[in-house]
């Protein structure tokens, strides 16, 4: 492993103010490592400890939230009769939550330790948050455990068992035993003569009679209505102690200018936490794993397939406040984090006061994701402003399981695509950006002035990897001797640390 140290004219100095810093505890991971002239093996396994101590401590972190209205409990042993209004009287259910006449100001409480299974419809001005002590509460999108609910029973195909729960919204994948494997989605290509073809393997592939492939899966949710799965070690419900199902559909949607802080969000097949065109989204001290994989359209981008979808936290549309801090987010089909939209409309947009601070992510495509296309028409406006994403801990873009995309290079831990993407005050600081299985970044605008400034950050890439993609222009550049030049031509990064590592 070879390790590169810029700017060590002033390495002594500013050591001694991070070592003060670090003792303190305020210092950035960025600033860690501008301070500390060490080999890249030994920053990695610095690097690792810290990543270990912050998934720990968003893990634990204690609600301290505000509310000027009224608080509402909700707890697994609650009733539904109840009126909620005290932890002795809880409710129980997300449908009855749902059902509240909620007021902007009001508190959504789940108590920690505790687990739903459903889908929140928020209310404009609401809380969602936690209280007690233990864990965080969880919701899985997973309407059951399919190793311990229904019944797996043996198709006339060998090896391939039909699930008997009537499935109708589409299913990402299946998670086993709470994240140990998952199984791989078939979905047929479509062919010029009729015919149709395995989306991996490009085999003739009709129906579940065609799975071959352990844990493959094929959802005939269009049809039957059934899950089938190839399972070569026996029935899957024997095979493992948990089966949960990523269901197409938003965890939590709804109304905007909500406040979303210390839940647990896992297995849903579309977006954790999706909105359209808002006021505001906080999300905070959360944890969102699992996420994505579903269908979101049979026939689009001019694909002889289907396009499958899904961001753990996304705005599509405009906003006027997203601020997302001090979340974990992991196992992700497309990006962790998100604000995006095609321009394909005749309204203004703006993404104005964005800022994703903190946050750990891991084995996402993307970790983080924004776009914004060009209006249809001149009288509408599209911008991005005060755009702020700051020390982040992001890890293994293209990794997890959203390695079983059919598009195989798009993968960034930074990602804007080759879109319009007017922006002003947009800044990029004090992060670590660790490692991807294509290009670390993907940073690109319309217009040169438009593009973000980076500042401070750490980059690691592997040996012989890729480094930077411009969509917009086709411009690529390999993570070589040169990359620290390029960070300074195209974004201004004049204090980069660069890693390279085996």
């Amino acid at each position: 492993m070879r390790h590169r140290f810029l700017n060590h004219s002033v390495a002594n100095f500013v050591t001694y103010i991070i070592s003060a810093m670090l003792f303190l505890g305020i210092a950035t991971q960025a600033e860690y490592a501008f301070g500390q002239e060490v080999s890249a093996e030994k920053y990695m396994k610095i690097l690792d400890r810290k990543t270990d101590k912050k998934r720990k401590s968003i893990r634990n972190t204690k609600t301290d939230i505000e509310v000027r209205g009224t608080k509402y409990y909700v707890a697994q042993d609650g009733n539904d009769q109840n009126d909620g209004l005290t932890p002795a009287t809880p409710i129980k259910s997300i449908d009855k939550v749902n059902s509240l006449s909620l007021k902007a100001g009001d508190a959504v409480l789940f108590r920690r330790g505790d687990l739903w299974r459903g889908h929140i419809t928020s209310c404009y001005g609401v809380t969602y948050s936690a209280y007690g002590k233990g864990p965080k509460p969880t919701i899985y999108g997973s309407p059951y455990d399919a190793a311990t609910t229904g019944v797996w029973r043996e198709t006339e195909a060998k090896n391939v068992y039909v699930y008997d729960q009537e499935l109708p919204d589409d299913i990402g994948t299946l998670v086993f035993n709470h994240g140990e494997d998952c199984a791989f989605k078939v979905m047929k290509v479509h062919q010029a003569n009729g015919s149709t073809l395995h989306i991996d393997t490009n085999e003739p592939f009709a129906d579940y009679r065609d799975l071959k492939r352990d844990l493959d899966f094929y959802h005939d949710y269009l049809g039957s209505k059934r899950v089938y799965l190839y399972s070569e070690k026996g029935n899957p419900a024997k095979r493992f102690n948990s089966i949960e199902l990523l269901t197409k559909g938003h965890i939590i949607k709804g109304s905007g200018n909500i406040i979303v802080d210390n839940l647990c969000l896992k297995y849903c097949g579309s977006h954790g936490i999706g909105f359209g065109t808002i006021d505001s989204l906080t999300v905070t001290n959360c944890e969102l794993g699992w996420i994505g994989g579903s269908i979101q359209a049979e026939d689009i981008f001019g694909r002889n397939h289907p396009t499958r979808y899904g961001n753990a936290i996304e705005i599509y549309g405009g906003c006027n406040y997203f601020f997302v801090d001090n979340c974990y987010i992991y196992q992700v089909y497309d990006a962790a984090i998100t604000h995006q939209h095609q321009g394909d409309g005749n309204e203004t947009i703006r993404m104005e006061n964005v800022t994703y601070s903190n946050n750990l992510v891991e084995d996402c495509v993307y970790s983080i994701e924004y776009f914004l296309g060009k209006p249809r028409v001149e009288k509408a406006k599209h911008m991005m402003e005060n755009i702020l994403m700051c020390n982040n801990i992001l890890r293994s873009a293209g990794e997890g399981w959203g390695k079983q995309r059919p598009d195989k290079t798009t993968p960034a831990q930074i990602k804007s695509w080759g879109h319009h993407n007017p922006a002003t005050n947009f800044i990029i600081r004090d992060n670590i950006i660790d490692c991807c299985t294509e290009f670390l970044l993907n940073i690109d605008a319309g217009d040169k002035s438009w593009l973000p400034r980076l500042e401070r950050n750490v980059y690691i890439q592997r040996r012989g990897g890729l480094g930077i993609a411009m969509g917009y222009n086709a411009q690529k550049f390999n993570f070589d001797k040169n990359f620290n030049k390029q960070l300074e031509e195209l974004y201004h990064e004049t204090e980069a640390i660069i890693y390279e590592v085996e």
